[in-house]
């Protein structure tokens, strides 16, 4: 195959089945996921993808990304391959290659399988308040979540010129827009992970005054 896009797209091979199962961790017990019939696109839908060839936008062939959830449609598809690998649902599985745009690049993982965001994206955590009353029975989804701070955990190994982007450092505490916290569900080594992802654009400011004491959390 000898494909040139022309639209600044990049080719990437995708493996659908990449989130239908997980491997719990420290045991051998791989559990099937069904996510055909899922109303959720964010939740069920393919994001992890590799690289087909060298690109312009410094992501090498065989590069592990992670894109939006919508960037596999239908119109985007440019050739199916029978793989040699054995299906969750029997038989061998299907493999296809994509015209992805670039935009739609969150992240890649680097030759230490950490994940990298691309240019004009942060990958941050969630900050919740943890929830006290004597009354109930507390669970993880008792604590509050602040709407709009979340805690920086990765950056751009390439930033962008923009004088915000450049100031952003690990370990900030943003303020974002009102539902910047776009959360990705990708498939990592057999297991299902997830991670937050803001756009730079969506950054409001960096908040040197907020404190994180032992009423506080992070995650996703």
């Amino acid at each position: 195959m000898n494909y040139k896009t022309l639209r600044g797209e990049i080719l990437v091979v995708v493996d659908k089945e990449d989130k239908y199962s997980h491997q719990i961790e420290g045991t051998d017990i791989k559990l099937f996921i069904d996510k055909d019939f899922g109303w959720n696109e964010r939740e069920k839908n393919a994001v992890n993808a590799t690289v087909y060839s060298d690109t312009d936008i410094g992501l090498k062939e065989g590069t592990r990304i992670v894109c939006w959830h919508n960037s596999f449609a239908d119109h985007k598809l440019v050739q199916t391959i029978q793989s040699k690998d054995e299906s969750v649902y029997g038989g061998y599985k299907k493999v296809y290659i994509y015209a992805v745009s670039p935009k739609n690049i969150f992240f890649y993982f680097d030759d230490n399988g950490e994940p990298k965001p691309m240019p004009g994206y942060i990958l941050a955590e969630r900050i919740y308040k943890k929830a006290k009353t004597s009354a109930l029975v507390l669970t993880d989804l008792s604590d509050e979540k602040e709407n709009n701070h979340v805690i920086v955990t990765n950056i751009a190994e390439k930033r962008d010129e923009k004088v915000y982007e450049s100031n952003i450092k690990p370990n900030d505490i943003v303020i974002i827009e009102t539902m910047a916290d776009y959360e990705v569900v990708y498939a990592d080594k057999g297991r299902e992970h997830r991670l937050i992802r803001v756009k730079v654009d969506d950054i409001i400011a960096i908040d040197h005054g907020y404190q994180l004491t032992e009423n506080h959390k992070t995650g996703v």
